[in-house]
């Protein structure tokens, strides 16, 4: 067992269970103390810290009774098929809305959605956005109209 290799948690561990008294984990104020300190210990008392702590058999665990496929859900929280929305609904509304063919500008799509769900504040950035996540995961997001200052005279 090399103790340099050891983690300052197992060596502590280590020297809590060949000391005559056990330290807590800030006894030691550095690493190097605490090699030192187990270092006179073994000494001190003559142990081959090579074999310490080593288990003769691993410790197999028992697989469960039941298994957790076939254990009886009883508890009254929705199932993934029942799942409580989350959220007034805003981003589902407005990617509605962004997939209509009308190809309502950004701006008339937050107005569109503050109007019909109470407490909303969404901007034409916040649509803006939903449409372009919507563009990163590959859906084909209809084209906007332009809104009536962005046309350019004819």
């Amino acid at each position: 067992m090399n103790l340099q290799e050891m983690s300052t948690k197992d060596l502590l561990v280590l020297h809590n269970q060949i000391a005559d008294k056990a330290a807590g984990p800030k006894t030691f104020a550095t690493r190097s103390k605490l090699l030192d300190r187990i270092g006179s210990i073994v000494k001190a008392k003559n142990i081959d810290v090579a074999s310490f702590g080593q288990r003769a058999e691993p410790e197999v665990t028992e697989p469960h009774a039941q298994p957790q496929a076939d254990a009886v859900e009883t508890s009254d929280a929705p199932t993934e098929t029942e799942k409580k929305p989350s959220g007034k609904g805003i981003g589902r509304l407005a990617r509605e809305l962004l997939m209509d063919p009308a190809g309502y500008p950004h701006g008339v799509i937050a107005e569109m959605v503050n109007a019909q769900i109470e407490g909303a504040q969404a901007s034409a950035k916040s649509v803006r956005w939903y449409a372009n996540q919507m563009r990163k995961k590959g859906v084909a997001v209809p084209e906007r109209q332009r809104p009536a200052s962005e046309e350019e005279p004819c």
